[in-house]
């Protein structure tokens, strides 16, 4: 894990940092990291500027990035246990049996690339006929990488939507296997049968590699919605109200990863409108609090005031639960060992304020806690958070380091 420290080294970098806040090159041969990557939209390259990061290895040297450039939804990086690493980037070139595999080597400090084919059987993970608006289940678009390791560096490049392509990217001749994820059955029932037009997977899929069960898992998150959506990713966007009936997140594991659908099992679902909240008189004053639970004031027998009267009745159609709120972006937690899962909350549909609720997923859910995550535009196409675990070999009295563009210095 220590090589890993190399590579997050100077790639700490905030869009409101000033470029003169990374003038400075990681001293050679550091054992502990300057900084740790908090922002996911930093970009590495040659020049440095206000949103752009250059990243060196322990010996000061720059890694050059390969070309072209990978997106970073396409690249995943594999830790070995000497303290090694290893960058890896699968490309699509429009074929649906081969792509590009890019590796950085952090003992060799280049970069490689060839192109991989896809192993026999070509398995197809989709039915005989894909609804009308479910085009996008037609190709692998990878929105995941997921690190699972092993002797031959086994990696996963995740379409959330449809399938997975694993790659030993240590092996010296790597090649493709093909495994099936579950289908969204719902999506592709709706209209009627023609389906929606799939919006960003993350939004509604996550997925991790447990290390202690040797498995991944999937957690899928389904929500029911009044009207029903017919474009997923601009629904709302025309003015109209979108209600949220209740949600519910489900949970698979697969531990062959085979190309079979047969190797996922249905670990836990819960719904929404079941879930109880743990630390009710925290947690529940927090929601409140948060305006993400309003509940109306108690009933009253007689009302004489027709003023008073209209006010409670608009109270009333106010009023908003746990299983009204929208809901995107699950994520399992990174651990692997506590069966929680991570989402986004929105008072409404595109509201600006947004939440993050932790929900163990044991005996039929529990809210355990939830946390202000700020404005937030919602993310058409990226996620708004990341979970990950913090490397035990970083300094842990090193400062914060804030910087602004009338302070350089810091």
């Amino acid at each position: 894990m220590k090589g890993i420290e190399n590579l997050i080294r100077t790639l700490s970098m905030s869009s409101k940092m000033n470029s003169s806040s990374w003038s400075r090159r990681p001293r050679a041969g550091s054992r502990r990291p300057s900084h740790v990557l908090l922002n996911v939209d930093a970009v590495v390259g040659i020049h440095r500027n206000r949103t752009t990061a250059t990243t060196f290895n322990s010996n000061g040297v720059l890694i050059e990035p390969p070309t072209p450039v990978f997106h970073r939804d396409d690249v995943g990086l594999l830790p070995h246990p000497d303290g090694r690493y290893t960058v890896a980037s699968l490309m699509d070139i429009g074929r649906d049996d081969v792509y590009e595999l890019q590796l950085y080597h952090s003992d060799t400090e280049t970069w490689t690339s060839r192109q991989v084919s896809v192993e026999p059987p070509q398995w197809d993970p989709l039915p005989k006929r894909i609804p009308k608006y479910c085009g996008a289940l037609l190709r692998h678009y990878t929105s995941a990488v997921v690190t699972i390791g092993g002797e031959g560096g086994t990696m996963a490049w995740v379409d959330l939507w449809r399938s997975i392509l694993l790659c030993d990217v240590l092996r010296p001749d790597p090649s493709l296997r093909g495994v099936p994820i579950p289908l969204p059955l719902t999506q592709m029932s709706l209209n009627d049968g023609l389906g929606v037009k799939l919006d960003f997977a993350g939004h509604s899929r996550g997925i991790s590699f447990n290390r202690d069960k040797g498995c991944l898992t999937l957690v899928h998150l389904e929500r029911n919605e009044s009207p029903p959506p017919f474009h997923a990713a601009t629904r709302g966007l025309g003015g109209q109200d979108v209600q949220v009936l209740d949600w519910e997140v489900t949970t698979w594991s697969n531990s062959k990863m085979s190309d079979s659908l047969e190797d996922w099992h249905k670990e836990r679902s819960v719904q929404a409108s079941n879930i109880t909240i743990d630390d009710p008189a925290a947690v529940s004053r927090m929601l409140e609090d948060f305006r993400l639970l309003r509940r109306p004031p108690p009933r009253q027998e007689h009302i004489d005031d027709e003023a008073a009267a209209a006010t409670a009745a608009a109270q009333a159609q106010q009023q908003l639960e746990l299983h009204n709120l929208s809901m995107c972006q699950p994520v399992l937690c990174p651990n692997g060992k506590d069966d929680v899962v991570y989402l986004v909350a929105r008072e409404k549909y595109l509201h600006p304020k947004a939440w993050c609720l932790a929900v163990d997923m044991k005996n039929q859910g529990t809210l355990k806690h939830v946390a202000n995550i700020g404005n937030q535009d919602h993310p058409f196409c990226h996620r708004i958070y990341c979970l990950s675990r913090l490397s035990k070999y970083t300094n842990p009295k090193m400062r914060l380091i804030k910087s602004s563009a009338t302070d350089p210095g810091n």
